[in-house]
């Protein structure tokens, strides 16, 4: 099984254990796509680049770098009709625009897709995050939560399709 997974999370050296074991999968062919930084309100993250075994990482420019809610991947249309996962891994929460513009790609290609989310409190977004967030639920083929409260808001929401908890 090929999984493509995007997140900007895995800047971070120590997230990268994660796809370690990910990728020593017999099943799984695990590709990464990652910024090259990200501009954290703290201060930037730089790529590091150091638990790299079992994966392949690939570093593809981002817009709107530093804002969680509207950044996105310019290159990952055509990362995905050239890497032809299985599965689309979008390491974001479902009302941000990445998640909704590498979910609408996927579609395109008939590729299954799956978001992660840690939201423990039913917030509701002005548009056009809560257009984004309501085309992302119909269209995520599976669910990732960090906890059972995320479960729960997703599912208040209108999600109703597969999950898994998965706390990290």
């Amino acid at each position: 099984m090929r999984v493509l997974m995007v997140s900007k999370a895995c800047l971070v050296g120590a997230y990268q254990t994660k796809l370690t074991a990910i990728g020593q999968a017999a099943d799984v062919e695990l590709t990464v796509v990652v910024p090259p930084r990200w501009e954290d309100p703290a201060g930037p993250l730089e790529l590091e680049r150091a638990h790299l075994d079992g994966y392949e990482l690939r570093v593809s420019p981002i817009r709107f770098n530093g804002h969680f809610h509207i950044h996105y991947y310019p290159e990952l249309p055509r990362l995905l009709r050239e890497l032809r996962p299985d599965i689309l891994h979008m390491d974001e929460e479902p009302y941000n625009l990445a998640t909704w513009l590498a979910l609408r790609a996927a579609r395109r290609l008939d590729i299954r897709s799956l978001f992660f989310s840690w939201q423990n409190l039913n917030n509701r977004y002005p548009p056009p995050f809560s257009w984004l967030e309501r085309q992302v639920l119909d269209w995520a083929d599976y669910g990732l939560m960090g906890n059972r409260a995320a479960v729960e808001v997703w599912q208040a929401k209108g999600y109703d399709g597969p999950y898994a908890v998965i706390p990290q």
